[in-house]
C-alpha cells in the first residue's frame, strides 16, 4: 500500500521547490488528450497533488514549468493550494524543448538566496529524502513493487558521492543508479551561472541538455550524496501509468 512521506529539513532550511510540468506528455495520450500529464488522475488525486504535498513543508516558494494546457494547470493548482502562493514559468508550447529549457525559465523565478530541488511531475516518490545537502535521486531496484522508467544517463558513485554522469549505454536493462532526474542544489547561485551560461551559448533552437549541461556541471564542481530511489513511480508512458495507478489505488 502507497504511503505518503512529506519531505523535512533536519535544519528547518526552506527550497525554491521546482516542478517540471511543461511537457506535452504525448507518450500518455490519449490520457493527455485534454488534460496535460500533471492533472491525469492517479488514485484519488491528480498526479500535482502527489509532488506538492511531497515538497510543501520545505518549500518558501513553489514553482511549476508549464506549457502544454497551461491554464488548466496554473488554475488548478492556484484553487487548491492558495495557501502556498504557487509561482509558474510559462513556456509556449512552440518553445517546448525539454526540461533544460523549462528550468531555464523556471529559475528566473527562483532565489538565489535559497536552496533548489528539482523534480518532475510523472515521479511519484515513496521514498524519504534527505534534503540537507546536495544531492541526487538515483534509481535503486528492489523487489517491493514500483514502475521504473528508462533512464538515459547513469551516475558513477563513489563512496556514496556521485563523481559523474554518463550515458546509459543499454537503456532497457539498466537502472541501477540510474539518474531520475531528481536533484538537489545547495547553491542556487551556481545553478543559474551553469545554466544561463549553457543557454547563451546556444542557438534560440538549439536545447539545453538538462542531464549533461546543467546537472553533470553541477556535480563535477560540488559534492553530491548519491541517494538511492527504490519506491518510485514514473508514469511517462501508457503502460507505466497503468501500472502505478494499481499501486496507488491498493491493487497490486
Amino acid at each position: 500500500m502507497f504511503k505518503e512521506t512529506p519531505l523535512f529539513s533536519i535544519t528547518n532550511q526552506k527550497f525554491n521547490v521546482i516542478i517540471l510540468a511543461a511537457g506535452l506528455g504525448t507518450r500518455l495520450k490519449p490520457a493527455t488528450d485534454y488534460v496535460p500529464k500533471a492533472l491525469i488522475r492517479i488514485g484519488k488525486d491528480r498526479a500535482i497533488d502527489y509532488s506538492v504535498r511531497k515538497y510543501q513543508y520545505i518549500a518558501n516558494r513553489i514553482i511549476i514549468a508549464t506549457g502544454y494546457s497551461a491554464d488548466l494547470l496554473e488554475n488548478y493548482v492556484r484553487g487548491k493550494y492558495s495557501s502556498l502562493n504557487p509561482m509558474f514559468s510559462r513556456e509556449h508550447i512552440s518553445e517546448l524543448q525539454g526540461p533544460g529549457r523549462s528550468l531555464v525559465y523556471a529559475l528566473d523565478y527562483a532565489s538565489s538566496k535559497l536552496p533548489t530541488l528539482i523534480t518532475f511531475c510523472d515521479y511519484i516518490i515513496e521514498d524519504y529524502m534527505s534534503v540537507d545537502s546536495d544531492m541526487l535521486g538515483l534509481c535503486k531496484p528492489n523487489k517491493e513493487p514500483s514502475v521504473l522508467g528508462t533512464y538515459d544517463s547513469v551516475a558513477v558513485v563513489e563512496e556514496e558521492t556521485v563523481m559523474d554522469l554518463v550515458k546509459n549505454k543499454d537503456i532497457k536493462n539498466i537502472k541501477e543508479n540510474g539518474f531520475t532526474g531528481i536533484a538537489v542544489c545547495q547553491n542556487t547561485m551556481l545553478l543559474k551561472s551553469i545554466i544561463y551560461s549553457a543557454a547563451l551559448s546556444r542557438r534560440p533552437d538549439e536545447n539545453v541538455d538538462y542531464t549533461f549541461d546543467v546537472i553533470r556541471e553541477y556535480i563535477l564542481k560540488v559534492k553530491t550524496i548519491a541517494h538511492p530511489l527504490s519506491k518510485i513511480f514514473e508514469f511517462g508512458a501508457g503502460d507505466t501509468l497503468e501500472k502505478t495507478r494499481k499501486y496507488i489505488n491498493g491493487s497490486s
